[in-house]
């Protein structure tokens, strides 16, 4: 119609004011979320370190079940007679995860390996240098994966490559592996210092084929279920650390290739030597106290008991609780309730 004037809408856009709020906003809420989200992953990952622990607790009943005893921590290549004490009798010996491969349905790796010499020699480094088993990795360490063989002396790896860090170990108990380390600062007096000597003197410890209190030693020796006084579900068996932060602690690297539970769990938290990320490649004086084990999963670490179970331990569990559940025969035990 003549006259009359169109409506004409109008539209309004966000001030610079509205838009701030709205972005704060949205920065409130990622920031709220993202703890969540983090502690969602890491559960994530706790549960498939804890899947991983349990696979290598069922592999070593299973070796127990066909060999009646579990594997020697090191063992030692065919042919001339191993001397009985030194360190021609335990450098660049084969391993326990080794001795494992068949029971971990890693039977072509295990095939591979030539177990009539050392694994330094023949064809055995071209299978250790680059392999990577994932189930053998714990996805919550940053490190995990290839480290340097040449981090460590040459006569346990074949300086040239890379192997895997072991981020699961066997325990040997509560006992100085060597070195003089077992006196543990911020924790004294020690539950194990008075106690499990090397026979030849010097070093303490379970160096060479000594006895230990654990289910392993850094030798020969292979324990029988039945050799546990304690109860099988009142004994570490195994167990997680943090290579970083220790040179032996390759899958691939003989006796030392251990953990004693000597050190409380995540030690490395509270220890200023061997805090460093440093020791990746090269480590301070604390092998002592870096065997033992260390996860980077928040307030603890997870171990498999000697029946099979896995437990995730508190960091903060009684250093003598956490000494007598290493040994397998101390007298006195501990209930799981009282963790």
């Amino acid at each position: 119609m003549k006259g009359v004037t169109p409506m004409v809408r109008q539209y309004r856009g966000f001030t610079l004011v509205e838009l701030l709020v709205v972005i704060a906003i949205i920065g409130i809420l990622v920031t709220l979320l993202l703890p969540a989200v983090q502690a969602a992953r890491e559960a994530a990952r706790r549960i498939q370190c804890t899947n991983h622990v349990k696979q290598l607790a069922l592999a070593m009943h299973n070796y127990h079940g066909v060999h009646s005893r579990l594997p020697p921590s090191g063992f030692f290549w065919k042919g001339p007679p191993a001397i009985p004490l030194g360190w021609e009798s335990f450098a660049a010996a084969h391993t326990w995860i080794e001795a494992l491969f068949p029971f971990l349905e890693e039977q072509a790796v295990y095939e591979q390996l030539d177990f009539n010499v050392k694994i330094t020699q023949g064809r055995n480094p071209s299978v250790i240098d680059g392999l990577l088993i994932p189930k053998l990795l714990c996805p919550s360490d940053p490190d995990a994966g290839l480290f340097p063989n040449n981090r460590e002396y040459w006569q346990y790896l074949n300086p040239a490559g890379e192997s895997m860090g072991a981020n699961y170990i066997p325990c040997v108990g509560p006992l100085e592996l060597t070195f003089g380390t077992c006196a543990i600062p911020r924790y004294f007096p020690n539950f194990n210092c008075k106690r499990w000597a090397a026979p030849q003197g010097g070093y303490a410890g379970a160096i060479w084929d000594a006895e230990g209190p654990g289910m392993f030693t850094m030798g020969r020796i292979e324990r029988k279920f039945k050799e546990v006084p304690d109860g099988l579900s009142k004994t570490f068996l195994l167990g997680e650390t943090l290579p970083a932060y220790s040179t032996f602690h390759m899958y691939f690297i003989s006796h030392y290739h251990v953990g004693s539970n000597n050190s409380p769990p995540n030690y490395h938290k509270v220890h200023p030597v061997c805090y460093s990320k440093t020791v990746r490649i090269t480590t301070p004086f604390c092998p002592g106290h870096m065997a033992s084990f260390k996860s980077e999963h928040p307030g603890g670490v997870t171990m498999a008991m000697s029946d099979g179970s896995v437990l995730f331990v508190d960091e903060h569990i009684d250093y003598h609780t956490w000494c007598v559940l290493g040994d397998r025969d101390s007298g006195t035990t501990v209930s799981v309730g009282s963790w």
